[in-house]
Protein backbone atom coordinates (compact mmCIF):
# COMPACT_ATOMS: atom_id res chain seq x y z
CA UNK A 1 0.00 0.00 0.00
CA UNK A 2 1.13 3.46 -1.37
CA UNK A 3 1.69 6.33 1.59
CA UNK A 4 -0.76 8.30 0.30
CA UNK A 5 -3.64 5.71 0.55
CA UNK A 6 -1.77 5.05 4.19
CA UNK A 7 -2.38 9.15 4.81
CA UNK A 8 -5.90 8.62 3.48
CA UNK A 9 -6.81 5.88 5.83
CA UNK A 10 -5.66 7.70 8.71
CA UNK A 11 -7.06 11.31 7.89
CA UNK A 12 -10.45 10.63 6.83
CA UNK A 13 -10.96 7.11 9.00
CA UNK A 14 -9.19 7.74 11.71
CA UNK A 15 -7.43 4.05 11.34
CA UNK A 16 -3.95 3.35 13.56
CA UNK A 17 -0.99 1.95 12.04
CA UNK A 18 -1.83 -1.30 12.18
CA UNK A 19 -5.33 -1.14 11.04
CA UNK A 20 -4.02 0.48 8.08
CA UNK A 21 -1.60 -2.44 7.70
CA UNK A 22 -4.30 -5.04 8.31
CA UNK A 23 -6.41 -3.79 5.54
CA UNK A 24 -7.43 -6.74 2.87
CA UNK A 25 -6.37 -5.67 -0.76
CA UNK A 26 -10.17 -5.59 -0.86
CA UNK A 27 -10.57 -3.17 1.69
CA UNK A 28 -8.03 -0.89 -0.22
CA UNK A 29 -9.51 -1.70 -3.26
CA UNK A 30 -13.09 0.16 -1.46
CA UNK A 31 -10.96 3.27 -0.09
CA UNK A 32 -8.61 3.73 -3.77
CA UNK A 33 -12.16 4.33 -5.32
CA UNK A 34 -13.53 6.66 -3.51
CA UNK A 35 -12.81 8.98 -5.66
CA UNK A 36 -15.22 7.00 -7.96
CA UNK A 37 -18.09 7.59 -5.85
CA UNK A 38 -17.36 11.30 -5.78
CA UNK A 39 -18.63 11.48 -9.50
CA UNK A 40 -21.98 10.12 -9.28
CA UNK A 41 -24.96 10.35 -7.11
CA UNK A 42 -27.98 8.03 -6.34
CA UNK A 43 -31.45 9.54 -6.65
CA UNK A 44 -34.63 8.50 -5.44
CA UNK A 45 -36.95 10.13 -7.30
CA UNK A 46 -40.91 10.17 -6.41
CA UNK A 47 -43.01 8.47 -9.45
CA UNK A 48 -46.39 7.62 -7.79
CA UNK A 49 -47.09 8.94 -3.96
CA UNK A 50 -50.74 8.57 -1.83
CA UNK A 51 -51.69 9.88 1.36
CA UNK A 52 -47.87 10.65 2.64
CA UNK A 53 -47.77 13.23 5.40
CA UNK A 54 -44.11 14.32 3.50
CA UNK A 55 -46.57 15.60 0.91
CA UNK A 56 -43.83 14.22 -1.82
CA UNK A 57 -45.30 15.25 -5.41
CA UNK A 58 -44.31 12.89 -8.67
CA UNK A 59 -40.86 14.39 -9.43
CA UNK A 60 -39.93 15.27 -5.63
CA UNK A 61 -36.25 13.96 -5.11
CA UNK A 62 -33.95 12.21 -2.39
CA UNK A 63 -30.68 12.62 -3.65
CA UNK A 64 -27.62 11.11 -1.85
CA UNK A 65 -24.02 10.18 -2.77
CA UNK A 66 -22.57 6.75 -4.11
CA UNK A 67 -21.11 6.45 -1.07
CA UNK A 68 -24.46 6.47 0.95
CA UNK A 69 -24.54 9.97 2.57
CA UNK A 70 -27.60 12.03 2.18
CA UNK A 71 -27.72 15.48 0.69
CA UNK A 72 -30.45 16.71 2.49
CA UNK A 73 -29.67 20.62 0.86
CA UNK A 74 -30.54 18.78 -2.66
CA UNK A 75 -34.03 16.49 -1.36
CA UNK A 76 -36.41 18.26 -2.53
CA UNK A 77 -39.22 17.15 0.56
CA UNK A 78 -39.01 16.04 3.93
CA UNK A 79 -36.55 13.16 5.29
CA UNK A 80 -38.48 10.34 6.30
CA UNK A 81 -36.78 6.79 7.12
CA UNK A 82 -38.98 5.25 5.74
CA UNK A 83 -38.83 6.47 2.70
CA UNK A 84 -35.00 6.15 2.59
CA UNK A 85 -35.13 2.62 4.69
CA UNK A 86 -35.44 0.52 0.98
CA UNK A 87 -32.67 2.27 -1.37
CA UNK A 88 -30.55 0.38 1.24
CA UNK A 89 -30.32 -2.97 -1.01
CA UNK A 90 -30.15 -0.82 -3.95
CA UNK A 91 -27.54 1.34 -2.65
CA UNK A 92 -24.62 -1.25 -2.21
CA UNK A 93 -25.34 -2.52 -5.53
CA UNK A 94 -24.56 1.11 -6.67
CA UNK A 95 -21.29 0.90 -4.50
CA UNK A 96 -19.70 -1.96 -5.88
CA UNK A 97 -21.12 -1.16 -9.67
CA UNK A 98 -19.25 2.61 -9.66
CA UNK A 99 -16.20 1.07 -6.92
CA UNK A 100 -15.43 -1.17 -9.70
CA UNK A 101 -15.22 1.45 -12.82
CA UNK A 102 -19.20 0.01 -13.93
CA UNK A 103 -22.02 1.89 -14.95
CA UNK A 104 -24.52 2.36 -11.46
CA UNK A 105 -27.36 2.28 -13.69
CA UNK A 106 -27.11 -1.38 -14.70
CA UNK A 107 -28.92 -2.81 -11.63
CA UNK A 108 -31.80 -4.27 -12.46
CA UNK A 109 -34.68 -3.42 -9.59
CA UNK A 110 -34.43 0.39 -10.02
CA UNK A 111 -38.16 1.14 -7.65
CA UNK A 112 -38.78 0.73 -4.08
CA UNK A 113 -41.71 1.56 -2.47
CA UNK A 114 -41.49 3.47 1.53
CA UNK A 115 -42.02 0.93 4.00
CA UNK A 116 -45.39 2.24 5.07
CA UNK A 117 -48.07 -0.24 3.40
CA UNK A 118 -50.66 2.21 2.28
CA UNK A 119 -54.08 2.87 3.76
CA UNK A 120 -55.37 -0.15 2.05
CA UNK A 121 -53.41 -2.46 4.25
CA UNK A 122 -53.55 -0.87 7.56
CA UNK A 123 -50.87 1.73 6.92
CA UNK A 124 -51.23 5.76 6.83
CA UNK A 125 -49.10 6.76 3.35
CA UNK A 126 -47.43 5.02 0.49
CA UNK A 127 -44.65 6.42 -2.25
CA UNK A 128 -42.93 4.69 -5.04
CA UNK A 129 -39.35 5.78 -5.82
CA UNK A 130 -37.47 5.02 -8.94
CA UNK A 131 -33.49 4.76 -8.31
CA UNK A 132 -31.08 6.15 -10.55
CA UNK A 133 -27.50 7.41 -10.59
CA UNK A 134 -26.66 10.70 -11.97
CA UNK A 135 -23.21 12.40 -12.48
CA UNK A 136 -22.45 14.78 -9.77
CA UNK A 137 -22.20 17.50 -12.75
CA UNK A 138 -25.50 16.81 -13.80
CA UNK A 139 -28.58 19.22 -12.53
Amino acid sequence: MGNELKQVCKEIFGYSENEVEGLSAKQQKIIESRTLRKAYKVIMEVVKSANCACKPKVGDRYVMTAGGVVLSKECTFPLCLWGLAPVLPISYVIYDRVSQGQDPNGHLFDHVRCTDTGVKCGGIGEVLFKVYCETSASK
